[in-house]
């Protein structure tokens, strides 16, 4: 037998109904074509797949072992379907994100239109994983900070979205301040921040504490257990205005940029959505 797949899917989505008026309204087809289609597929199997009833129709015997056989094949193709048509659509997105960030952005509201779309989040601090991914279209972008030395693939891009600065930030409660750790958020940019600025006065690998969540640094600092490098732009004002704590502004050179990284094929989807980013 060769019979026309969509057939098969007019089959299944009456059989879901129940009704053929219904199953007309879901495809968006006119009922007398869903009819004639309906019978043609009857025709070439040789069977009867319906008894029509006055309100619908139910299964033959082999209308339902039809239907035990194909259904779940049926609804994963026409699930996908759906899916592909919001990607299409540019109405569905896969997002690498460093969380840090990302909340940061949130609490600007400077993502709002994001939530527009179907958006399915992942996080990911691997810069080489991201390169993959991005130049593969296995995600469609990643909101990072600017790596220092790690270089792009030649097929992407990265989009400023905004400069931020590190500060060190000490508990003056504290006691023996020189003796406390550094506490520094795992990531390549604060990394660099503890070989290079700090090299010369935390040498020993006891005097610093790494935290896999940004949001743990704080907490550490305010307790006295730690000093600490922190993002000034993401500090609470009432914190900075604190007189118990103390903040000394790092070089620009230990600035970072955060922004989208993206695969330059998708570059007019990337504008139409993040139209304030490109204004």
């Amino acid at each position: 037998m060769n019979i026309n797949f969509e057939y098969y899917k007019i089959f299944y989505v009456i059989a879901k109904n129940k009704n053929i008026t219904k199953a007309a309204r879901e495809l968006r087809i006119s009922q007398p074509a869903i009819s004639r289609m309906l019978k043609t597929m009857e025709e070439q199997l040789n069977t009867k797949l319906f008894i029509r009833k006055t309100k619908g129709v139910m299964l033959t015997k082999e209308g339902n072992e039809l239907y035990q056989l194909i259904s779940s094949q049926i609804d994963g193709i026409m699930k996908a379907e759906k899916d592909f048509a919001k990607i299409l659509n540019h109405q569905s997105w896969k997002i690498s994100i460093d969380k840090s960030y990302f909340n940061y952005l949130i609490k600007k509201r400077k993502l709002d239109f994001l939530f527009q779309n179907d958006v399915y989040f992942t996080q990911n601090n691997d810069f080489q994983l991201l390169n993959k991914q991005l130049t593969n279209n296995l995600i469609d972008f990643a909101f990072i900070s600017e790596p220092a030395h790690d270089q792009f693939h030649p097929s992407l891009h990265f989009k400023k979205i905004q400069r931020l600065h590190f500060v060190l930030m000490t508990n003056k409660k504290s006691d023996n301040q020189s003796d406390l750790p550094l506490v520094i958020y795992h990531h390549p940019k604060f990394k660099n921040i503890y070989e290079n600025y700090f090299s010369g006065t935390i040498s020993k690998k006891r005097h610093i504490i790494e935290v896999d969540d940004y949001e743990n640094i704080l907490p550490l600092i305010q307790e006295g257990y730690a000093n600490g490098v922190l993002i000034q732009e993401f500090l609470n004002p009432q914190i900075q205005k604190n007189n118990n704590y103390s903040f000394t502004s790092l070089p620009d050179t230990y600035s970072a940029n955060i922004g989208i990284l993206y695969n330059m094929n998708n570059e007019l989807k990337l504008k139409e959505v993040f139209k304030q980013f490109y204004s």
